[in-house]
């Protein structure tokens, strides 16, 4: 045969082999992104429920700072975060708990004095949140529902210091800690 005749052939084979070398090459993209996205997930929940433990919990304003932080935003920046940017503040549920896990206030919720008191744990959770791709895949609606991420750890400080005879219990009224 000559070189005349096979151009042709080489094309051939390029575009059948070269469909499965860029659906491998994206479908690695996607996969890397999907890990990506997990790992930042349970960095924020864990990163926030931190966060919790130290600063206070008494104004919805402060727990606002602490959600904005936990997703890697400034403390005054309200637009979803840097690194996913389908993530809003408002997709995290700060919850108070007490000792026997039940409820302190609603989640994003303001705590009273007693409700401070009664504090024991600080949990942060993301539920059903949405992976979208970049490239739709057959079979799929180009969004994947990742699991639940949760953080749960004890009480710390919640912004309170230590100074004279006031315990731990009693809310921040100075020395409260800048988050």
């Amino acid at each position: 045969m000559n070189g005349q005749h096979m151009r042709g052939v080489y094309v051939v084979e390029f575009a059948i082999i070269g469909v499965w070398l860029f659906v491998l090459l994206f479908g690695v993209l996607e996969m890397g992104r999907l890990y990506f996205t997990v790992n930042t997930m349970d960095e924020v929940v864990r990163r926030g429920a931190r966060l919790a433990a130290v600063c206070s919990p008494t104004t919805k304003a402060e727990q606002d700072k602490v959600l904005q932080r936990a997703i890697f935003n400034a403390a005054t920046d309200v637009g979803a975060s840097p690194l996913i940017p389908s993530l809003q503040a408002s997709s995290l549920d700060l919850i108070y708990l007490k000792s026997d896990g039940s409820n302190v206030a609603g989640p994003n919720s303001v705590i009273t004095t007693e409700e401070f008191r009664s504090i024991r744990f600080v949990q942060l959770r993301i539920e059903d949140f949405p992976f979208r791709l970049f490239i739709p895949i057959p079979g799929f609606d180009g969004a994947i529902t990742l699991p639940t991420f949760q953080s749960t750890l004890p009480r710390e400080s919640l912004g309170r210091h230590a100074e004279g005879d006031r315990p731990y219990d009693d809310p921040p009224k100075s020395g409260i800690t800048p988050c």
